[in-house]
């Protein structure tokens, strides 16, 4: 029968005299005491050492002691918090030969990490031992004298963030590690050579450096980290505790429980690391059960690697609650500065994806290992506070817009066994008398658009137009490929791509986006055997126009705002006359720059509203407009049912309320949102895949998106020749020509004659294709212009920064983000915790005093303090 042993280490002092000037810690012991609580609550057989108690003559022996006494099955459960350190490594003792030692600060002196892996090493095959280690790897990494480390720098602004919340470091200062290593230089180096003979002797052998036993390492942070003491417990040892008393985490393996402590606070990054033995249901149970199946049945081996712990990686979430943090996708920022910035190097954190001159700007893109997108802000305001000081004007923000609710897939995916349409929505088979087929939405009761197209192509059948399609790209070899598809001009933004082509992966969990999208923008002529029997002809709306295909994210549900006015300047540059995006996100100062240039160069820029889902009865999505489409120079696709009822579940009988993946509606409101919007139809339109060639179901705004695009492209192409004469593609005009198309989408609408709440969910209708190609060109002057996409996103950033300006972190002179920096990062907010949905969903941004209503509420107030996504640094803003 397996055995659990356990042994708890806490110092929250230590001996001065090797310690010159070390500070105390006030939660390491009460650390220690607590594991131990858990230990005998669970069975274990528990000893602790606290403060004078845990030397490291007494922690080698309690170790030698296990190692003798534990058997094949049992588990050794090792747990420290205290003060951590470093120590030169002249003689090369480590198995790589680094050249710093990382240490656990003992009463009388360091222990090393090599000497840690001496002891696990005399456990037996088949022993489990879980190490819970609560300290600081290392201290900050010294710089290159003028070397901009990003990684560094972002170690040292965060570090400076929490120290800021009152938390205190369990890292030694540089100052005391040099005094302690002084006091004890002979003793250590006298330990590394030990530890270097030890090392050559086992070389001789054929199990050199070999661990038998399967070890588990649960690490408070990286190497080049600082964790975290707090009141009662250290950041990292209350997080778990608390963890594990959360049923859903009382079985989990050590991945996903790392992953959980991962998801609870923004700094430091917990790490995971395991080596030896391998058990079975040691790697996939928990790592604190004592009774396992086959618990000594060792079935392979992993080979130690003292650097593999400290290499950079994203921890990854397993799928659990809509409502925590998912830090599947790491954050990327975008560092603007008006000088170059020299000598930029990378670090251990960090990887640079671009880094140009552009607009007379030095920017730097840079995606960050350890963060997750859900954190991007704080890295962002650390990275901003540190490059500040020695280049003042730079700023950073965050790239990366996702949605914690947005896991699922836009589309339900190609299934040949799962063809038909979402039986909850309409026009399934009960729903219709008409025997609806595939293809309906483009029939003179809905769209219009089959017949659009056949009125622009008898009046010029040379007709065209230039179309940029933004998405995942395209799937080569699809019978629906746009036959105008400009694949000599395709364009990747995404990082690691072939620039020159804009291919989709179908692995992707999207199921072809792109490919979905784009032929319902442009699709060329289907046959009824590719689509059940039920349909034969254009499945595009606008089957003649030149569409260059721009892929700008590997999954629709992340949008890259660099990505994206990278392709609205490529859309420029190549002569586009309409844009569809069937993707949402959230706002940037560089988003409502490229808006406003598309705009002025006579490109009509549609897209996507957004979606938002249910589970249960609680939105897992702001119910709103996003952006871009949220800028009045965009029209926003919204989506209207086959019963041109809205695409919201409200219009969905109560009957059919037990919907699963499907339990998807389209997003709309508040009305200060809603002046530029058009209805397409959605769902159950034909969607394009792989495998079968076509399914049913297509849903979401991604799918009415591309029909109001390809409205605009039939409009401009039937009117071209008045256009040119009305001095319409003069310099400057551009703007009118796209009010112009706006306006006959807009006017030719169907409105009150099919829903009498049109202007809530549809805007201004539901798209009417044919009937606005009679909508002629108006007199030039007619026009006027709409309201610019501020990079203040109206005012709301001004509004909130100036009520930052008056609260406590302002007060004083010490280090803290620009007020501007921190309101984007609360609109972001509004816009990533569920808890402020409702907020954003409903606030007018236009409304200065609206805005400021809200941000002086005190619920408001506790609700950003409360957030797992918000900055230490917000919520120090919002504090009084």
């Amino acid at each position: 029968m397996s055995v659990g042993y356990s042994i708890h280490i806490g110092l929250d002092t230590a001996d001065p005299s090797k310690y010159p000037g070390l500070p105390k810690l006030k939660a390491c012991v009460k650390d220690a005491k607590d594991w131990k609580s858990f230990a005998v609550k669970n069975g274990f057989k528990a000893t602790s050492f606290h403060d004078k108690q845990a030397s490291s003559k007494a922690i080698e022996k309690a170790l030698n002691d296990h190692a003798k006494k534990l058997k094949p099955g049992d588990i050794l459960l090792l747990t420290y918090s205290g003060h951590g350190g470093e120590i030169p490594n002249e003689n090369g003792s480590d198995s790589d030969n680094e050249l710093i030692d990382q240490t656990w600060c003992l009463y009388d002196r360091q222990f090393l990490d090599d000497e840690i892996f001496d002891c696990l090493k005399k456990f037996k095959s088949g022993v489990r031992i879980t190490v819970i280690s609560d300290s600081c790897h290392s201290g900050t990494v010294t710089r290159v004298q003028g070397e901009l480390n990003l990684s560094d720098l972002l170690t040292q602004g965060l570090t400076t963030e929490t120290n800021r919340s009152g938390a205190r470091s369990r890292k030694m200062t540089k100052k005391v590690a040099a005094a302690s290593y002084r006091a004890s230089e002979e003793l250590y180096k006298g330990v590394q050579q030990k530890i270097k003979a030890h090392r050559q002797k086992e070389s001789e052998s054929s199990t050199a450096g070999k661990i038998n036993a399967s070890v588990k390492l649960l690490a408070a942070c990286q190497d080049d980290e600082e964790t975290l003491d707090g009141k009662s417990n250290g950041l990292f040892t209350g997080t778990l505790l608390s963890l594990l008393g959360d049923s859903e985490y009382t079985t989990s393996n050590a991945e996903k429980i790392i992953a959980g402590v991962t998801n609870k606070y923004h700094f430091p990054t917990p790490n995971f690391f395991q080596y030896g033995g391998i058990i079975a249901a040691y790697d996939y149970g928990s790592p604190f059960s004592i009774k396992i199946p086959n618990a000594s049945a060792v079935t392979g081996y992993r080979k130690p690697d003292p650097m593999s712990s400290r290499s950079p990686k994203v921890v990854k979430s397993f799928e659990g609650p809509w409502d925590t943090l998912d830090s599947k996708c790491p954050a990327v920022l975008l560092i603007e500065s008006p000088q170059k910035l020299e000598n930029v190097v990378e670090g251990t954190q960090a990887t640079i994806l671009k880094n140009e001159q552009k607009n007379g700007k030095h920017r730097i893109t840079v995606e960050l290992h350890n963060v997750p997108v859900e954190r991007a802000w704080s890295a962002a305001h650390a990275l901003a506070t540190q490059l500040s000081k020695e280049t003042p004007g730079v700023k950073v923000e965050p790239l990366i817009s996702k949605t914690p609710g947005q896991r699922e897939a836009v589309t339900r995916a190609a299934d040949p066994n799962n063809t038909g349409y979402i039986k909850e929505w309409p026009p399934a088979p009960d729903q219709s008398q008409d025997g609806t087929r595939i293809g309906w939405h483009l029939d003179d009761k809905h769209s219009q658009l089959a017949k659009a197209f056949n009125t622009v192509m008898t009046a010029n059948p040379d007709a065209t137009v230039v179309v940029g399609h933004f998405d995942t790209g395209y799937i080569p070899g699809h019978p629906a490929l746009p036959m105008n598809l400009q694949v000599d001009k395709a364009r990747s933004f995404v990082s690691g791509d072939d620039p020159n082509k804009a291919i989709d992966k179908t692995d992707s969990g999207q199921d072809g986006h792109g490919l979905g999208t784009l032929t319902l923008l442009a699709g060329n002529k289907v046959t009824k055997a590719q689509t059940f029997d039920e349909y034969e002809g254009f499945v595009g709306g606008a089957p003649f126009a030149k569409v260059i295909p721009i892929r700008i994210s590997e999954s629709v549900v992340i949008l890259n705002t660099q990505n994206f006015c990278d392709a609205v300047d490529y859309a420029i540059a190549n002569n586009c006359e309409v844009v569809s995006m069937s993707m949402a996100g959230k706002p940037s100062v560089r988003m409502a720059e490229a808006v406003n240039a598309a705009y002025e160069a006579g490109i009509v820029l549609v897209t996507a509203a957004s979606n938002c889902w249910y589970k249960g009865t609680g939105a897992l999505l702001p119910k709103c407009v996003m952006f871009p489409a949220a800028f009045e120079r965009v029209i926003a696709a919204t989506g209207a049912m086959f019963n041109h009822m809205p695409y919201d579940v409200e219009y969905v009988q109560q009957s059919r309320m037990a919907i699963g993946t499907q339990y998807m509606q389209g997003c709309w409101g508040p009305p200060s949102r809603m002046r530029k919007a058009l209805a397409g139809y959605t769902p159950n339109i034909p969607w394009a895949c792989v495998t079968p060639e076509f399914v049913r179901s297509g849903g979401g705004t991604s799918s009415a998106t591309p029909q109001v695009a390809a409205a605009a492209a039939l409009w401009i192409a039937h009117h071209r020749k008045t256009l040119e004469e009305k001095g319409y593609y003069d310099k400057g005009n551009g703007w009118k020509k796209v009010e112009a198309v706006r306006n006959a989408l807009f006017s030719a609408a169907a409105k009150g004659e099919v829903f009498p709440y049109w202007e809530k969910y549809f805007g201004n209708g539901i798209l009417r294709a044919n009937d606005a190609l009679s909508v002629g060109v108006p007199d030039i002057t007619k026009l006027k212009k709409s309201k610019e996409a501020q990079s203040s996103i109206f005012g709301l950033t001004e509004t909130v920064g100036a009520f930052f300006k008056n609260r406590k972190l302002f007060r004083g002179k010490s280090e803290r983000p620009e007020p501007d920096a921190l309101a984007m990062e609360l609109l972001d907010l509004l816009q990533t915790d569920p808890a402020f949905y409702k907020d954003f969903s409903c606030l007018d941004m236009d409304d200065p005093t609206a805005v400021k209503k809200l941000i002086n509420r005190d619920d408001f107030a506790t609700r950003i303090q409360q957030s797992p996504y918000a900055s230490t640094y917000l919520k120090m803003a919002v504090a009084k």
